[in-house]
């Protein structure tokens, strides 16, 4: 006899709309501290192809009649080829990229989804409904989607980009980049104290006429070291300053040390 339960899931077999098949979910009582569906969300890992809100409410309409669901998070892995998903928005900066479902969503394992119901008492009845579906292994069907070619055309426009929409969310996202690229230069030469050209501090007043003056300083320097032949000549132009202030400084102390005047403590 198959077994009903596997490390904390439920097993529950499913009979595939137009096919033969036996197909084998696991689900367990989600578990989620802080969050506003704790106690009523419900976890389901090897899920069907192309499962989406309305075939779980299908399902859960004819299996655990009166449960009214409130959403579904399908990971974004399911509709992806690749096996691992790197959140590449952790490497660059520290924009809000993704809102909450989308960030939980990126965390789920493939092929898994979380079902939340509109109260607790509609997560129950659902529960109990699949764990005793579950002890004895009775075959549900599941209204999966039938594959034809309008199936596939959908699915394929849905890739196609608008091309107004895409340049606005392009232009956006550049501004929104460039202005936290901003923040943090002003955040970094307010922190900091500026240096003039003898190396010494210069204490003020911490306004915005400094930070204006070090970014239009900064830039003037991009432009002026953009290639790397320019920044190599810079630095030993600057070598070559420092050297010949070192050997002046050395000449005055040997004079200064000939004439007595030299006190070092």
């Amino acid at each position: 006899m198959a077994p009903t339960e596997i490390k904390g899931f439920y097993v529950l077999p499913l009979k595939l709309t137009g096919t033969k098949s036996i197909h084998y979910i696991y689900f367990k009582k989600h578990e989620s501290k802080g969050t506003a569906n704790d106690n009523r969300s419900l976890f389901i890992c090897n899920l069907p192809i192309s499962t989406d809100l309305s075939t779980i409410k299908k399902f859960f309409q004819k299996v655990a009649i009166g449960s009214t669901i409130e959403s579904f998070i399908n990971s974004l892995l399911t509709d992806y080829p690749e096996d691992i998903w790197i959140n590449l928005t952790k490497l660059t900066s520290d924009l809000d990229l993704v809102d909450a479902v989308d960030e939980q969503a990126s965390k789920l394992p493939k092929n898994c989804g979380i079902v939340a119901f509109i109260d607790k008492a509609s997560f129950t009845l659902a529960f109990n409904s699949l764990k005793k579906l579950s002890s004895s292994l009775t075959e549900c069907e599941w209204p999966i989607q039938q594959f034809t070619s309008n199936y596939y055309l959908k699915q394929y426009q849905k890739q196609i980009l608008d091309p107004n929409s895409l340049t606005e969310e392009v232009s956006q996202a550049l501004i929104d980049f460039d202005k936290a690229e901003q923040q943090s230069i002003e955040e970094l030469q307010s922190q900091r104290n500026l240096v003039d050209e003898d190396g010494f501090t210069l204490v003020k007043l911490a306004s915005t006429v400094g930070v204006v003056k070090a970014q239009s300083k900064m830039k003037s320097k991009e432009k002026q070291d953009f290639y790397r032949f320019q920044l190599r000549q810079r630095k030993k132009e600057e070598m070559n300053e420092l050297l010949n202030k070192f050997k002046l400084d050395q000449e005055k102390v040997r004079m200064m040390k000939e004439k007595k005047r030299f006190r070092p403590y």
